[in-house]
């Protein structure tokens, strides 16, 4: 995705794609491409689609996690615009989102779920003008539930000590912050997204991916905020999240928390490795190797973090009870 070495996002995925006979190269309308993520029953797809083709969404992909599906010839002459993309291999949410945004064009990329629906018409040209002149990495819906009730989609980081937590707050205002985008859904900036690297495919466990994406995101000075003008509904439950620390935690700890930033730039300083050690709980050697490269990816990318873990919760700070 980028020529910058920040994440391994860029591994080459094979794929199929159908349909969108019609589609645009890059939309004429709103600015905006469409990438539409599946999962469970596609009960909601149809009605989905013709509800972005009604706002006006002229650039829509649609990725398929597994062998076509008898639907897609019937939705394919039903909505010409819209390219269905069929993965031949499993991939995590993160690695979706990334094969889509550098599939799709415009300066912005609509991120959505198939069990999701806008709830609002507040789409418009205007809207995007905003968006310009904000100039976020992600913007972020208000969402609610399919009974009508708010989601608690905000995710704030906090300290207890040296343990990180991380709470699920209900949003309060417009332009409140989150940690990283919730379920993965929102409005990108295409261009920020491939500066940041987007999300790193050498993460396997979804949510230290997430957690990887989000904290680099504010370390780099970026910034994801949610509208309050921008309401989308389930017709599902929401999502539940495996948050343990897996195969994934090492790394998004030695890149995230343990980084100190001075006047050159980030660094993991070397008395970092005995705590990493003791808390990993792993082999010496294998710990000392993570170690290596981490530090390795640090320098190399010393230059773009702009504060520490520490001073990105503190701008949660106070934090609702």
């Amino acid at each position: 995705m980028s020529t910058i070495p920040t994440t391994r996002s860029d591994r080459s995925v094979p794929y199929t794609v159908v349909g969108g006979q019609k589609a645009r190269s890059c939309p004429e309308g709103l600015p905006v491409s469409v990438v539409l993520l599946n999962r469970g029953s596609r009960l909601y797809r149809a009605q989905l689609l013709a509800d972005l083709e009604r706002i006006g969404f002229e650039s829509i992909l649609s990725i398929e996690p597994g062998p076509e599906t008898p639907d897609v010839e019937s939705l394919s002459g039903r909505f010409p615009q819209v390219r269905f993309l069929f993965l031949k291999e499993e991939i995590t949410p993160g690695e979706r989102i990334n094969l889509g945004i550098r599939e799709s064009c415009g300066p912005f990329v609509f991120v959505l779920w198939n069990d999701q629906k806008l709830s609002t018409a507040a789409l418009s040209s205007r809207f995007f003008e905003r968006l310009s002149e904000q100039d976020f990495l992600c913007t972020v819906p208000f969402l609610s539930s399919l009974e009508g009730d708010p989601v608690p989609c905000l995710l704030a980081p906090a300290f207890e000590g040296s343990r990180l937590r991380i709470l699920s707050l209900v949003p309060q205002k417009d332009g409140d912050k989150t940690l990283f985008p919730f379920d993965g859904c929102g409005i990108y900036s295409r261009e920020r997204f491939i500066r940041l690297g987007g999300f790193d495919g050498s993460l396997p466990d979804p949510w230290w991916q997430k957690m990887d994406f989000g904290f680099r995101a504010w370390l780099w000075g970026e910034e994801i905020r949610m509208a309050q003008a921008f309401r989308m509904s389930y017709e599902a439950a929401p999502p539940t999240e495996d948050t343990t620390p897996g195969a994934s935690y090492g790394a998004f700890h030695l890149r995230n928390l343990a980084v100190r930033v001075g006047d050159d730039g980030g660094m993991l300083p070397l008395g970092a490795f005995l705590p990493y050690l003791f808390r990993a709980a792993r082999d010496p050697f294998r710990a000392a190797a993570e170690f290596r490269d981490a530090r390795e990816w640090v320098r190399i990318n010393r230059y773009r973090f702009r504060q520490d873990a520490r001073s990105v919760v503190d701008l949660w700070e106070p934090l609702a009870p």
